[in-house]
């Protein structure tokens, strides 16, 4: 993961720097090193982006012409350098668009707080989208439970999910700060094998049941054989839906038999969107906590 960004003067001054990760940095290290860069800009072509690597790290570095800034990441070695150098050159430009030819003028009337107000776009980009993802086997009632989320019209004919749907509604993070990403997946046995590959970059794993013993029971499967084992770090919640059948358990027995957070549901019932829209909201606040933007 990117462990920190920082963008600097000419002079290796810095004017913005933003810290991830629970790792923390040595900035008189740190300090040094970057102040080093400011060497590197008469040999630096502006269309390139340069990189170095030390025993923990890699610093990836671009400068931005008139005037001369340099924009520094600094990740993980494991990190694919495509994917840093996508999300820098998506930093740089956004924060020409945000401040064009302004840049120098607020340098010299030393209104460097400015800069601070384009934090939240590099957490935007650094961090990602929250990606939710709703899983379970076919018929549990997922697409259902997607569309009461998003607010489009439930289709009460059973039509099976292939592979995945995909839907955005940002407004799951009350401040603001994150994209939020959707997925529903196939729940059809023969799209078992890909779940696995789908489920990357989950942050919140709704595991929806439809209250029977028997799908409650084999769903624990989903839990043990794959969230579990592949994706510690990932937050699953239990969606007993179809409470309004006959012969359901309980949310409070699923609970028990999945040993998961558990919540009832009737996802054709507008009348719990407001229930899974709070407990979203209350999922995502955790995990901006977690990433540090609460």
């Amino acid at each position: 993961m990117i462990q920190h960004i920082s963008i600097l003067t000419q002079d290796g001054k810095s004017i913005l720097f933003r810290e991830y990760g629970p790792v923390k940095i040595d900035h008189d290290l740190l300090a040094g090193f970057l102040s080093a860069f400011s060497g590197f800009f008469k040999e630096i072509a502006q269309s390139d982006i340069k990189s170095t690597q030390t025993e923990k790290n890699k610093y990836f570095f671009k400068p931005i012409d008139n005037p001369k800034l340099i924009i520094a990441v600094c990740t993980d070695l494991e990190d694919q350098n495509d994917q840093i150098i996508q999300k820098l050159e998506e930093i740089i430009n956004q924060f020409e668009t945000a401040y064009g030819d302004k840049i120098a003028d607020f340098l010299h009337d030393g209104e460097r707080e400015v800069f601070k107000d384009f934090m939240e776009t590099i957490d935007r980009i650094v961090l990602g989208p929250i990606k939710i993802s709703i899983i379970g086997f076919a018929g549990v009632g997922k697409t259902s439970l997607l569309k009461l989320i998003v607010g489009e019209e439930v289709n009460l004919e059973y039509q099976p999910t292939i592979t995945a749907d995909i839907a955005k509604y940002d407004e799951l993070d009350t401040k603001g700060k994150r994209n939020i990403v959707l997925w529903d997946f196939a729940g059809q046995i023969q799209y078992s094998d890909l779940w696995r590959s789908l489920l990357k970059g989950t942050r919140i794993a709704l595991l929806v049941t439809d209250s029977s013993f028997q799908n409650v029971n084999e769903s624990k499967k989903i839990i043990n054989e794959l969230v579990v084992k592949y994706y510690k770090d990932c937050v699953v919640v239990g969606i007993a839906n179809k409470q309004d059948l006959n012969n359901r358990l309980t949310p409070e027995f699923v609970q028990k038999l999945l040993g998961i957070k558990t919540y009832g549901m009737i996802a054709i019932n507008q009348q719990y969107r407001t229930k899974i829209i709070e407990i979203l909201k209350d999922l995502v606040s955790k995990i901006n906590y977690e990433d540090g933007l609460l």
